[in-house]
């Protein structure tokens, strides 16, 4: 835990959550910004993601996705979900917002000049769920996300648990005091297709494993870790 004399960190955000309180008002030395439309766009997301080495579908603009698809477009059937696509109408939107899912050729035919990502249902039923790893300052869980009435596994009526908490570490290539990656578990792969620089947590049950003063304090000492390495870098 921090001391007293450790620096000050203040929160600046858009929503709030349960640790907010244990963040210092005034006179902070550092600034943990969080705010729900902050951090990359959708294309920048999915390329980050890939750039991690993770597993992702097939994603682009709605022009050149048909353009490396392998069938005409004359013979992909409306109503065929195999070719859906999942069309970004607002790239910096969240917690399922700002998204819609539609069959490969409407999606060309409505928006070809947006930026798209191939579905891949994890349920037959095409009810959403996904697997989140979430990491607070250097504490780590995997939460489980499933809607009873979406495909959006975050849209709806949706039952949220705690799969697992991994043991305290960092993972020095996300160099974020807090984020969260969403996967698709289909086909006995993990497909990565979110990166949240600003995930909720209440209401997820993590706060009923980590205290609210403990999870601020994670963040802060990971705030001010981060800063202090890109400081001695420059």
């Amino acid at each position: 835990m921090l001391s007293e004399k450790s620096p000050k960190v203040r929160l600046i955000s858009d929503f709030h959550d349960y640790y907010d309180h244990w963040f210092d008002s005034c006179g902070a030395d550092f600034i943990f910004e969080r705010r729900s439309t902050g951090g990359m766009s959708r294309p920048q997301i999915l390329a980050y993601l890939q750039s991690l080495g993770l597993q992702v579908p097939f994603f682009g603009r709605m022009r050149d996705v048909y353009k490396y698809t392998l069938r005409g477009f004359e013979e992909i059937p409306r109503s065929d979900t195999i070719f859906a696509m999942v069309v970004h109408l607002n790239e910096k939107a969240h917690r399922g917002e700002g998204k819609v899912m539609l069959s490969l050729r409407d999606a060309l035919e409505k928006y070809p000049d947006c930026f798209a990502v191939q579905y891949i249902p994890a349920l037959p039923s095409g009810l959403g769920l996904t697997w989140r790893y979430l990491q607070i300052g250097d504490k780590i869980f995997w939460l489980e996300y499933f809607s009873r009435n979406d495909w959006r596994s975050n849209c709806g009526d949706v039952e949220v648990r705690v799969l697992s908490r991994e043991r305290d570490s960092y993972n020095h290539k996300i160099r974020y005091p807090l984020y969260a990656v969403d996967f698709i578990p289909a086909a006995g792969k993990l497909y990565a297709i979110d990166f949240n620089i600003a995930p909720g947590i209440k209401g997820t049950g993590v706060e009923e494993l980590l205290p609210a003063r403990e999870a601020a304090e994670a963040i802060k000492k990971a705030v001010i870790l981060f800063a202090n390495q890109k400081e001695a870098s420059n």
